[in-house]
């Protein structure tokens, strides 16, 4: 009787502690179960290598920093700074440890640049600007050229901002008086190699460089040099983008002058200074054999050569002649690797003796006038390293160097308003250049008056 009263007592004292506990989550209509903190595993991807290198046993498990791009009107100068540069074989994440930054902020700052800068990709002689407190930090580096990449650091969370550095232009004009070659005399009167080769590539169009320039003709050239106004150590290791404006070729039979108008060359009377086909597809060549009749070299009898020889270093980059389609671009027989373009009212060019074809150049592809296509060689029936190049329309061979046939686009309305006005006002600076002598230069920042030396 004892033994059941106990058992009794037992299940009642069961019965009142389970009604006084919690119930289970499950059981509460309308509450959502509680759900345990979880910490996202820290992923170090392949291409942060340089930066991330050992942080998985370094670094705990982080929030995604905060990112807020803004590109405001203009930067102010960099404050109690100290400028690094990063040396050959050094890592960010070596050079920032040098200034008191732990691994995982260094991380962090990757991760918060990430689509902005790749810092793995920065170059030896990149230069950083560091300002680290105990509660803060400031990193600053260049993107594009007058353009100031900042990072600022608080409460565990970096905040990246893009930010445009004053600049001032400077002016330069140059006289050339050709006496062996465009190239060599331009360099010799100091004129950047860059401004150089886009001179020559926008006077390809009219100028044959193998036939039509002889010494005593003038070339001359007015070009821009963008310089930041603050911040210069940032941007010293980058080059400063220099844009040529006005170009001027004279020989004994042509005067050209073309001017800078919405990054294209135009004439005076508004046509866009382009020829339908270049009459040079490569730089720095030597025209070495030409259309016509002439003993073959390789297989020792006369029969008609259908196009114009270049010689060049082997690899030097070969140009689409024109706009158009790839039609092939393979092993060719006798011509070997060799690429066909089809142009527009039923032009074709052909590019023989090729080493090699460029990055996604086959049958199919779409290319632009200038756009490198192969690599100059020695493939097929060829005695040395040259390129061949041919010329049809509607399947008739044509001379390349007879070829006059210039864009037919113009400007219009506004446009070409606008353009005429801004060829008026470069009428002092171009007048002024006409009167230097040859070898001769100028340079200025905008809206000053010239000296000439």
């Amino acid at each position: 009787m004892k033994l059941m009263i106990l058992k009794i007592n037992v299940l009642v004292l069961a019965l009142l502690l389970a009604a006084c506990s919690d119930p289970e989550p499950e059981q509460v209509a309308g509450q959502t179960p509680p759900q345990p903190l979880e910490l996202q595993p820290l992923h170090i991807e392949s291409d942060k290598k340089a930066v991330s290198v050992a942080l998985a046993d370094a670094v705990k498990p982080l929030k995604p920093a905060r990112i807020e791009l803004s590109n405001s009107e203009l930067a102010a100068p960099l404050a109690d700074v100290t400028y690094a540069v990063l040396k050959r074989g050094q890592t960010v994440t070596g050079l920032l440890a040098k200034f008191g930054f732990k691994a995982r902020e260094v991380y962090q700052l990757a991760e918060a640049l990430d689509g902005v800068i790749n810092l793995d990709k920065l170059q030896a002689g990149a230069a950083i600007a560091v300002n680290k407190q105990p509660q803060s930090a400031q990193v600053s580096l260049a993107g594009e050229y007058a353009e100031r990449i900042d990072a600022f650091y608080e409460n565990g969370v970096w905040q990246v901002s893009k930010n445009r550095v004053p600049t001032r232009v400077e002016v330069s004009e140059h006289a050339v008086q050709i006496n062996h070659s465009l190239y060599g005399n331009a360099a010799e009167a100091d004129v950047p190699g860059d401004v150089i080769n886009a001179a020559l590539l926008a006077l390809s169009h009219f100028i044959d460089f193998q036939r039509q320039v002889y010494q005593g003709n003038r070339f001359e050239v007015v070009f821009e040099r963008t310089l930041v106004t603050q911040d210069e150590e940032l941007f010293t290791h980058l080059q400063t983008p220099l844009q040529p404006t006005y170009l001027r070729f004279q020989n004994e039979e042509d005067d050209f002058r073309l001017y800078r108008y919405n990054e294209s060359f135009y004439l005076e009377d508004g046509r866009l200074a382009e020829s339908f086909l270049l009459k040079t597809p490569l730089n720095g060549a030597r025209l070495s054999s030409h259309y016509g009749q002439r003993k073959h070299p390789v297989l020792g009898y006369t029969r008609m050569h259908k196009g114009i020889d270049f010689g060049a270093p082997e690899g030097t980059p070969i140009m689409a002649a024109g706009q158009g389609t790839i039609k092939r671009a393979d092993w060719y027989g006798s011509y070997g690797n060799a690429v066909i373009i089809q142009h527009a009212d039923g032009y074709e060019t052909l590019y023989a003796h090729l080493r090699g074809f460029a990055e996604n150049i086959k049958a199919g592809s779409k290319v632009e006038q200038g756009e490198v296509i192969g690599y100059l060689g020695n493939t097929g029936l060829s005695q040395a390293r040259h390129l061949h190049y041919e010329v049809y329309r509607y399947g008739k061979i044509v001379n390349p160097l007879h070829l006059k046939k210039l864009s037919s686009e113009r400007l219009k309305g506004e446009h070409l308003a606008d353009f005429i006005e801004h060829v008026a006002s470069l009428h002092d600076r171009t007048m002024r250049l006409a009167n230097l002598a040859g070898g001769a230069s100028s340079t200025y920042a905008e809206g000053l008056t010239a000296e000439a030396k």
